[in-house]
């Protein structure tokens, strides 16, 4: 498996004083949740609406095109691990969707929220996860995972992490917010430094 290079010369958005090598990890089969020791911080779970069932037919990893492969597919693959959508794609998986459907007339591109929202008229309602850090300085970072509905356009999660780069970003940064993401998928609470955050009108099961 290829690795990551989470470092300047790749994602200078991302590291711009140090690198550091992610690759994906599977996991852990006793908690069913990523390999790390860090949870989400207790102000990470900043929007958190129940997870609807219809969204696990499929769920698209959308990236700005200037990052490099390794940085969507990395994602992708973590995804797949985790074993709770039937399909996880990439750009150009849904746009192989669009051209085998024959709906290029009607879903000129799946780069934009319009594109996506037209692409979940045509196919049905679908999941967007986008992953996003921010370089803050010295050796501080913020990671943010995003999940929208297409269909609503609404943000239907929004975790929020902050960490420092020590050693890499995979353990402080990159694998509490997919857990975080994981357990919310599972229909059940997020575990924070605060406690479990349950989405409101969602029963705990975690």
């Amino acid at each position: 498996m290829k690795f990551i290079r989470f470092c300047a010369a790749a994602i200078p958005a991302l590291l711009l004083s140090a690198c550091a090598d992610v690759k994906p990890k599977p996991m852990d089969p006793s908690s069913g949740l990523f390999p790390t020791m860090t949870i989400l911080d207790k102000d990470a779970v900043r929007l958190s609406k129940p997870f609807d069932p219809k969204f696990k037919h499929l769920v698209y990893v959308k990236v700005p095109d200037e990052k490099p492969k390794e940085f969507s597919q990395f994602y992708v693959t973590e995804l797949r691990n985790s074993k709770l959508f039937d399909q996880v794609a990439n750009k150009s998986d849904l746009e192989a969707i669009v051209i085998q459907r024959n709906l290029t007339d009607r879903v000129p591109n799946v780069s934009d929220m319009v594109g996506l929202h037209r692409l979940a008229e045509e196919i049905g309602p679908f999941l967007v996860v986008e992953p996003y850090f921010q370089f803050r300085g010295g050796y501080s970072y913020t990671g943010q995972l995003t999940a929208i509905d297409p269909a609503s356009g609404q943000t239907v999660l929004l975790l929020q992490q902050n960490a420092f780069n020590w050693a890499g970003l995979d353990s402080p940064l990159v694998y509490p917010l997919l857990n975080g993401f994981v357990q919310w998928a599972r229909g059940g609470s997020i575990q924070t430094k605060a406690g479990a955050v349950t989405p409101p009108g969602q029963t705990a099961a975690n």
